[in-house]
């Protein structure tokens, strides 16, 4: 392949990366200002001035788009994975700070995540589909976390993987809650995370 080529093909990643990230911006900004349901794929297309049929091209439903923002949070966290994985810090203290980097990364859109919270709640039986892509998303990180964890002997060797997953992604969620309801600067949020962590290690903590 030719670096003509080469810097072609580049060009138009980095275009249709724009574009995708144009319709998330958008649609994230039309759903916190009028709620999911109330936004159409006519109105985010006109907001992001593309035609819709671009829309479509990146995203078949508006729920799609959420997914994808969702998703794209979910693979910088994977991005600074290694650092929780060779931490040598305390078990409470590195799954601690796991948690606030994902407060961290959505802390700009905390309005947003308010607004899908709501709705994930209210429409469980529309949103569930999107909730179960979106889980095997999140699941990937927190299995080679946990798994890694294991491995350096940080968790009992008897702890079962995919159960211990399930329980922090339900003290994930309960955090998330808290943390929509209250708002900046969080510190009923950080208190709260911090003893809830700290009693789910007790019982994790190798011998």
């Amino acid at each position: 392949m030719t670096a003509v080529t080469k810097n072609t093909e580049s060009r138009r990643e980095r275009k249709k990366a724009a574009v995708r990230s144009q319709i998330i911006t958008t649609g994230i900004e039309l759903f916190v200002r009028y709620g999911i349901t109330e936004v159409t794929v006519d109105q985010i297309a006109e907001a992001a001035d593309i035609g819709k049929g671009t829309v479509y091209n990146y995203f078949q439903t508006k729920e799609d788009i959420v997914v994808g923002f969702m998703m794209d949070l979910e693979h910088q966290v994977q991005a600074q994975l290694h650092g929780f994985t060779s931490s040598n810090r305390r078990l409470d203290a590195i799954l601690i700070d796991f948690l606030r980097l994902q407060f961290r990364l959505k802390s700009r859109h905390h309005k947003f995540v308010r607004v899908f919270l709501s709705q994930m709640f209210s429409r469980t039986e529309q949103f569930y589909p999107y909730m179960v892509e979106m889980q095997r998303a999140i699941d990937l990180p927190l299995e080679k976390l946990f798994r890694s964890l294991q491995d350096r002997g940080m968790i009992r060797g008897d702890v079962n993987l995919p159960d211990l997953i399930q329980i922090f992604k339900t003290i994930h969620l309960g955090l998330t809650a808290l943390w929509a309801i209250e708002g900046p600067p969080f510190r009923r949020t950080e208190r709260t995370l911090r003893q809830q962590l700290k009693l789910f290690c007790e019982g994790l903590e190798a011998s």
